[in-house]
């Protein structure tokens, strides 16, 4: 993916004006008309389709198995979202992205004025047109939100995966973490393998539960692949290989994991645990954008043992007050590794405005993040993480970027 101010800029004005901002558009089957072909076209081919669902971890579990399939030489179309910088980031073919050009070539052949779809299903009936035209053996879909009601389940798929299950979007995958798992399980079909990296112990007996029909569910945790002590990145990297190996027929053992995860090198992925150093300033961006992904990320530092101690710069989506003040207490329970915390707003239809911004102690309300960025710069030493909201991150890497020429 290679930003691009004036063509992304044109891009995002071209889906504006057919669509609007990005909402979840839970209108099933008024949409999947638009995908029966494809589905059919995939199946009569010998390629095969891998979704993985999850609140955290999927999209970094994705592009693992993107780039390992692609590196053996296997033939790979990856879905994934949101998008940090560019719209490109969700079209991904093996190791490239698809060029700005040939992508508002498909949106305009793509789409027609009466059609039903939302934004975000647009884009994925844009990507299945393509992968369609494509001799694939693998097409690896993210799901963005849930899994039953998500369009990627408009495609039957040959694997499922699931990461993990916590609260999120609960306007409507509700607060039960039950009812979150059963919907995150919609993407499964009956006779294609399920592979899990729950770590609940009472979810992964709902899940077998859920999943009584399914001969072929593979549980890392019971099976001792993942372990407790595992941090996040890890446990997702396990979870991918695993998968691959089952595929490719190789060695499942948990000690042949951790030597291939240990000698191949995934591509870094736009706000997942993606680092930038700018005069001597090392930024690490990482898209923790509710509790559970903000705990995950403080685990996974603490894991690390570095010594270094980072500031944080975050701001939200809109969400419930008692999430913000949980996410903001679980950053300062660990006053070993971030030495100040600064939380902000952004000018994003999603995003929590300033004044719904609890007053919690040693957290401070910046107003003006650009200016205080600006004050970061100044000072030419420091680590930063730079977390929340994905479409914060963006911000903030297009602000730099309009600076220093980072991208």
């Amino acid at each position: 993916m290679s930003y691009d101010k004036l063509k992304d800029d044109s891009i995002d004005e071209l889906l504006q004006g057919f669509f609007g901002a990005e909402f979840f558009n839970p209108k099933h089957a008024e949409v999947s008309q638009y995908f029966v072909d494809f589905n059919k076209i995939i199946k009569a081919s010998k390629c095969k389709i891998i979704t993985i669902a999850g609140t955290n971890g999927k999209g970094q579990t994705a592009h693992y198995i993107n780039d390992y399939l692609t590196s053996i030489g296997k033939s790979c179309a990856l879905w994934t979202s949101p998008h940090v910088l560019s719209v490109t980031e969700r079209f991904k073919f093996g190791s490239e992205y698809l060029s700005h050009l040939e992508l508002e070539e498909t949106f305009k052949k793509c789409y027609v004025e009466d059609q039903k779809m939302s934004y975000y299903e647009f884009l994925l009936f844009s990507f299945c047109s393509l992968c369609v035209e494509r001799n694939l053996d693998y097409i690896i879909l993210e799901v963005g939100l849930g899994g039953r009601l998500d369009a990627v389940n408009f495609l039957d798929a040959d694997y499922t995966l699931l990461t993990s299950i916590s609260k999120d979007h609960e306007e409507f995958l509700g607060s039960s973490l039950s009812g979150i798992l059963k919907e995150k399980l919609g993407i499964c079909r009956e006779n294609s393998p399920h592979f899990s990296s729950l770590e609940q112990a009472y979810l992964r007996s709902k899940q077998v539960s859920y999943l009584s029909r399914k001969k072929n569910l593979i549980d890392l945790f019971k099976s001792g692949t993942i372990r407790e002590e595992d941090n996040y990145f890890l446990r997702n990297k396990l979870l991918a290989s695993y998968f691959i190996n089952t595929l490719l027929g190789r060695d499942l053992s948990r000690e042949s994991l951790l030597l291939q995860i240990n000698e191949f090198v995934c591509s870094v992925t736009k706000g997942r645990q993606e680092e930038v150093t700018i005069e001597n300033i090392k930024f690490i961006f990482i898209g923790a954008h509710n509790v559970d992904g903000i705990r995950k990320m403080r685990d996974y530092f603490l894991s690390q043992r570095s010594g270094n101690r980072s500031s944080i710069l975050c701001a939200f989506s809109k969400r419930k007050n008692e999430d913000i003040m949980a996410s903001l207490e679980i950053i300062k329970s660990a006053p070993c590794l971030f030495e100040s915390i600064n939380v902000t707003s952004f000018e994003h239809l999603k995003a929590l405005p300033l004044e719904s911004i609890p007053n919690v102690e040693e957290v401070t309300i910046t107003e003006d993040w650009k200016s205080y960025l600006d004050s970061i710069l100044n000072c030419k030493k420091g680590q930063w993480i730079v977390t929340g909201s994905y479409y914060f991150i963006g911000e903030v890497q297009k602000y730099l970027n309009s600076r220093y020429s980072i991208l």
